[in-house]
């Protein structure tokens, strides 16, 4: 089952602190097809491979001051990182392909390794590709070399086609943060809505979509990317056309519920 990367229960963190955008960020730098989905007890990022067996990624979070560790899952913060692990899936069983428990790595050194890891599997056995073609490493790199460090804001989409009319009934803050949270999830850049105001109940009024990086700054959409939800028109075009202009007027927003919602106004004491 494939469903949106949420945040664990009882947290909300900014996509860009999730750990898990490095490696999906890497390996789709690289071309390999991932989807996020869900097993019984957690959340993770599974590469399905050509001979019909499949890597499934997970993690695990540092112990809180309980002792408490987090049910393995790639739905944590890069602050509280402690391990990645990868798993092989196939008919016989499982066959271990990444552990990093106990091995006290920096993050970064973690999700390097753990890339390296997937990646061999994935030649070794045929893997599948996002778009169906190996991707061409630029001149002088090598297949190591090509992966980048974050997340770039032209990745290529994975098939997000059944997203389509998905706002024909309109919307609302929870469609927002599952819809947006998909795409960004899936390669594509990190949106927001914005709106008019936030009050008790919510956010509300007139709303309107841009693109933000890491840094908090906005961009201009296509609005494709509306008409695409709203049934209007059958795709956005490609996703190197999404991102358009920098927002010259002021872009801070005194309500925001640190996923993909903003406010212009806050009446939530009125």
């Amino acid at each position: 089952m494939n469903k949106p990367l949420t945040p664990p229960s009882g947290a909300v963190h900014s996509p860009q602190e999730w750990a898990v955008t490095a490696p999906l960020a890497q390996l789709r730098a690289k071309g390999v097809r991932c989807l996020l989905s869900c097993g019984r007890t957690a959340d993770y990022v599974a590469v399905p491979l050509a001979d019909g067996s499949t890597i499934r990624l997970t993690g695990t979070t540092r112990p809180d001051e309980n002792g408490t560790v987090d049910d393995v899952s790639v739905n944590h913060p890069v602050r509280a990182h402690e391990s990645w692990r990868a798993e092989l899936d196939h008919a016989a069983g499982s066959t271990l392909v990444y552990d990093s428990e106990g091995r006290q790595m920096t993050f970064a050194e973690d999700t390097k390794a753990l890339v390296a890891a997937i990646l061999q599997y994935h030649r070794q056995r045929g893997g599948e590709f996002g778009d169906q073609q190996p991707p061409v490493p630029a001149e002088g790199e090598s297949g190591e070399e090509a992966a980048p460090d974050d997340l770039p804001f032209l990745s290529p989409l994975a098939d997000l086609a059944d997203l389509y009319g998905r706002f024909e009934d309109g919307y609302g803050p929870d469609d927002i943060r599952a819809v947006f949270g998909r795409i960004h999830a899936e390669g594509g850049p990190y949106l927001v809505c914005v709106w008019d105001y936030a009050d008790e109940y919510g956010f509300g009024g007139d709303s309107q979509f841009y693109a933000e990086d890491a840094d908090g700054r906005l961009f201009e959409v296509q609005p494709d990317i509306h008409r695409w939800l709203s049934g209007w028109q059958e795709t956005p075009g490609a996703v190197d056309t999404w991102v358009c202009a920098p927002v010259s007027e002021p872009t801070e927003f005194p309500v925001s519920d640190d996923f993909h919602n903003y406010a212009r106004t806050d009446r939530t004491g009125d």
